[in-house]
């Protein structure tokens, strides 16, 4: 007899309407027996929560939670996560239209229990041939974070990979028990990198993560971000919660010796946006993120002492297999360089 573990679905939502519809539609679709959806409404003005209630009316598998205000992506998601009731949970994005086997892919691949979170493989929405979006996702040793293969033809050339070291938010597969052990996301970080920081912290519990090439998400490139978020506003989120997940994850020694590089890599990008770009307003996203996590350092060094004390068995050596070689970061610098 084949089982099927309840799946909860958390679609967060904030001035959706041009998209949400076609993603709560195929999700619904799923050929699957056991979901629920639970869309997460961050305070729209836009009618998009309408649409969906005249839309899916009778359909009991979807609740709608409103909150007052924007909570952002992590507070947004952690609204959603506790209220689940499934086994798992799956955080997608509103941008993202499903195929109609994607849930019992994902449900198949974490049959493994040591398997607390998993990527879906994702497509470029609209492309042929098929683009990669996320796949295989890394990091170098200073947080850069590496999707390898994205913007590239999808010809299954990763399809055999088996774990990565971490999945990304737009379709992030969540084992619920092992939440209760490591944490839910940091609400401190806003939006951006809180996948990082989860999918570490799960890494340190001594879980896996692995990509379920078999369960497509198709994704249309993280349109609310986009649309309602400046640049320079979206690499402050970046650069602050890139130095907090160093801190609170890293073992002493490797907090170090990496930390410093990090700190003084966002200082030759601030002077490079500042003198040769004449950018002051994305330049100064460098010193305010780090002077953000000065002002939060408190919670940082509290959340790294419970993460060093309760969460971590493994050691970074472990965890650091999964790091890519290449220094992401003088890749991010070369595009920063070129405009």
């Amino acid at each position: 007899m084949v089982a099927y573990p309840l799946i909860s679905v958390i679609i967060l939502n904030y001035n959706g309407k041009g998209f949400l519809e076609e993603c709560i539609d195929s999700v619904l679709k799923s050929d699957y027996p056991n979901f629920e959806v639970i869309l997460v409404d961050n305070a729209s003005s836009d009618d998009s929560i309408g649409v969906i209630e005249k839309a899916f009316v009778q359909d009991n598998r979807l609740k709608i939670i409103r909150n007052n205000q924007n909570l952002m992506f992590t507070g947004g998601n952690n609204v959603g996560i506790l209220q689940a009731k499934g086994e798992l949970i799956i955080v997608l994005n509103n941008d993202t239209v499903v195929e109609k086997n994607w849930l019992k892919e994902i449900s198949k691949a974490m049959q493994d229990e040591r398997i607390a979170a998993s990527q879906p493989k994702m497509l470029i929405y609209g492309s042929s041939p098929p683009i990669l979006d996320y796949t295989v996702n890394t990091m170098d040793r200073y947080g850069f974070c590496n999707g390898i293969g994205r913007g590239t033809i999808d010809r299954g050339q990763y399809d055999g990979t088996d774990e990565i070291f971490y999945a990304a938010g737009a379709a992030l597969v969540l084992r619920k028990k092992v939440l209760d052990e490591v944490g839910i996301f940091d609400e401190k970080f806003g939006a951006h990198w809180e996948d990082v920081d989860l999918c570490w912290r799960i890494r340190l519990k001594g879980y896996k993560i692995c990509f379920i090439p078999k369960a497509v998400v198709y994704h249309k490139g993280s349109l609310t971000m986009t649309r309602f978020a400046k640049k320079n506003a979206v690499s402050w989120y970046v650069r602050k919660n890139r130095i907090a997940g160093l801190i609170k994850n890293y073992n002493t020694a490797n907090l170090i010796m990496n930390l410093p590089v990090l700190l003084l890599i966002q200082f030759l990008l601030f002077l490079w946006e500042l003198v040769c770009a004449k950018d002051t307003a994305l330049a100064i996203s460098s010193p305010m993120a780090i002077l953000s996590n000065i002002r939060n350092l408190r919670h940082l060094l509290k959340e790294r002492r419970r993460i060093q004390k309760h969460v971590r068995k493994v050691s970074d050596k472990n965890i650091s297999v999964f790091f890519t070689k290449r220094p992401v970061f003088l890749e991010f610098l070369n595009r920063t360089l070129k405009g």
